[in-house]
Parts: structure tokens; C-alpha cells; sequence
């Protein structure tokens, strides 16, 4: 009986407020450790998810979603009296937006919270052996982890989404054996502080719609233009290619370089077919073999030539004792009753 390859993921995990033309339609969890790992459960791998929530509302549907993707969330931390971050993905005719206030109720959102060392160490011991493990923010909790795994031998995959100072860096940077990073945020990161890659550590540079770069140890890299695709929501895309490189690439528990080729133009199939569905997860609303058929499509026509047909995204609001679109109590933002307006200007 074949095992099925398994991966820890630890850091950003905020509850997604997907807020299209005709108001807020969907909350998923989100944040890129998050995505990453339901994506690959999706694919049938094995995902825990390791990080700080709240015990709110949002708190719960963070999880109870997760749940659905069949991610073990036992290593997510709901810290009593504590709310979970949001953020807003606001889906529009002309490109995707980031917001971190409520365009309903206008409060501010909370900011994410680091993994602490004690909840690190707990992970480790309750999952001692994952094939890969995954962080996107380099804090002491994440890195402890990262090089616990590495002398167990895991698989160690970087991808920094915010700036992190040069020594937390530059300590991802020794222990991951693959290092993900757009390219427009060189500044204060890798290429900035002239943070070399080792021998064999893999580096993918992404570029956007003009595709991605792999990288080598100090090798030249080489270009894979980006799939052609009909682009409805970009949220999340690259997190689908992540997942998808990783699950085609990672064969007895090592990185197969004669697979890397062929994993990334899988991983980009993925993010083009990802793109036509709102939410960074909204693909998930169809059966894995619909959307491995829409990918093997897309690779044998060198993109999406056709609209698809997704299920609609149907509107989840709820009355609560908070916003009904972000779930913000609305005794922190000091309003007392359900907000009736619309979006705020400027906000998205």
C-alpha cells in the first residue's frame, strides 16, 4: 500500500472576504501556508496547517472550512479573547485587490500573529516525519520548525510574502531547499541582501503573466512563459502552482529533478484553470478529476481556449452579533447596529 506524501504548513492564515461588484459572496480561509495546504489535500496528499487564529466567529469558519478541504487543523492555535486576521479580495472587471478594512463596516482588521516556539514544538511532536514542510513568514516559530524538519529530513520549501529582517532571512534561505519569490519583491528581500542560493537549492522567480524562472544552485536560469488563460480572478494562483509542482515533483520523498520541468508546467496549468474561478480556492467547488481534465487541456492546447463552466458562487451572509460581511464585532469598530452602505471609496 503506497503512503501518501504529507506536508506541514505554517504561517499566514487569515479568513478570505471574497467582495465582487455586488457585495461580499464568499469567506474561505486563506493566506498563502493556508492555500497551499488544502490545495494539496485537494490533490490527495496528506496537509497539516500550523499557525495563530482567534476564537471568534471568524475563527471557526476559518477552521470548519479547512476542515472541508481535509486539512488536520489540530496545530492551529485559537488564542481565547483574540480575533483572526482578514483580508479583503476584492474581485473586479479591471484586476484583483487587497484590502484590510471592511468595506461594509469599515473596521480595521487585525493584524496576523507568529507562530509562537512552544506551539512549533508541539507541531513537531505530534507530526515528526512530513515529506514537506512549507512556511511563508520567517519569524523564530517557523524557522525552528523549518530546521527541525530539515534534520529530519524533510522537504523545505520557502515562499516569503512580507519583508523579514536579514538574519530571520537569511536563515530561511540556508535550510530550504526550494525558495519561491515574485520578483517585484526583491527590495529587502533575497536579491537585495545578496543572499546567494546554495548548491542545488532551487529558486523560482515569479514574473506575473510573463510566467516564472527556474533556478538552479548559481545555475542560469531558464524561462517558462505563462498558459493563456481567461482570466476571472488571479487571487491564489500562485499558490496553485506551488502545490502543483510539489505534487508532481516530489516522488519517494525527495525533489525528482528529472520531474521539475514537467511539475512546473503542471503547477502553471493549475493557476491558469485557477484563474477562471472567483476565490483563491474556487476551483475547489468542482471534483479533482473535472479540474485535472481542464489542466490536461490546458497543456495539450497551451492554454484555456474556451470559457469553462463553474458552479456559481452564492452569497453567504448571516446575521450575527458582528458585520455580516467580515464578521468584525462591531463593538471594536464602536458601530451598534448592521451597516446598510455599500463600498467605501478608495478602500479596494
Amino acid at each position: 500500500m503506497t503512503t501518501k506524501p504529507t506536508i506541514v504548513s505554517a504561517g499566514y492564515m487569515p479568513l478570505d472576504l471574497i467582495h465582487t461588484t455586488v457585495g461580499t459572496v464568499d469567506r474561505q480561509a486563506g493566506g498563502t501556508a493556508a492555500n497551499v495546504a488544502a490545495i494539496l489535500a485537494f490533490l490527495g496528499w496528506d496537509a497539516v496547517l500550523a499557525g495563530q487564529g482567534g476564537d471568534d466567529l471568524a475563527g471557526e469558519e476559518l477552521v470548519a472550512d479547512l476542515r472541508r478541504a481535509g486539512v488536520d487543523t489540530g496545530q492551529v492555535r485559537r488564542t481565547a479573547g483574540t480575533l483572526t486576521p482578514r483580508v479583503v479580495h476584492g474581485v473586479r472587471p479591471d484586476g484583483h485587490f487587497f484590502s484590510y478594512r471592511c468595506p461594509d463596516c469599515e473596521s480595521r482588521f487585525p493584524r496576523s500573529r507568529q507562530l509562537t516556539l512552544e506551539a512549533a514544538a508541539a507541531c513537531a511532536q505530534a507530526h515528526p516525519s512530513p515529506t514537506v514542510f512549507f512556511f511563508d513568514r520567517a519569524n523564530p516559530g517557523t524557522l525552528w520548525l523549518a530546521e527541525e524538519y530539515a534534520r529530519r529530513e524533510a522537504i523545505i520549501v520557502f515562499e516569503p510574502s512580507v519583508p523579514a529582517n536579514a538574519e530571520l532571512l537569511a536563515r530561511a534561505a540556508t535550510v530550504a531547499h526550494v525558495i519561491k519569490h515574485s520578483d517585484d519583491r526583491s527590495v529587502g528581500g533575497l536579491d537585495d541582501l545578496q543572499i546567494k542560493p546554495r548548491p542545488g537549492q532551487l529558486r523560482i522567480v515569479t514574473h506575473g503573466a510573463e510566467g516564472l524562472e527556474l533556478r538552479i544552485g548559481a545555475r542560469r536560469g531558464r524561462r517558462f512563459p505563462a498558459l493563456a488563460t481567461l482570466a476571472i480572478d488571479t487571487g491564489g494562483a500562485g499558490d496553485w502552482t506551488t502545490a502543483g509542482l510539489l505534487a508532481r515533483a516530489v516522488r519517494r520523498e525527495r525533489l525528482d529533478p528529472d520531474k521539475l520541468d514537467s511539475a512546473l508546467r503542471f503547477g502553471q496549468a493549475l493557476a491558469a484553470v485557477s484563474c477562471t474561478a472567483v476565490g483563491a480556492r474556487g476551483l475547489m467547488r468542482l471534483t479533482r478529476g473535472s479540474v485535472l481534465r481542464r489542466v490536461r487541456s490546458v497543456l495539450a492546447e497551451g492554454g484555456l481556449t474556451s470559457e469553462p463552466r463553474l458552479p456559481d458562487v452564492r452569497e453567504v451572509l448571516r446575521p450575527t452579533d458582528g458585520c455580516p460581511s467580515c464578521l468584525m464585532p462591531f463593538r471594536s469598530s464602536g458601530i451598534t447596529e448592521r451597516p446598510t452602505h455599500g463600498l467605501v471609496d478608495g478602500m479596494l
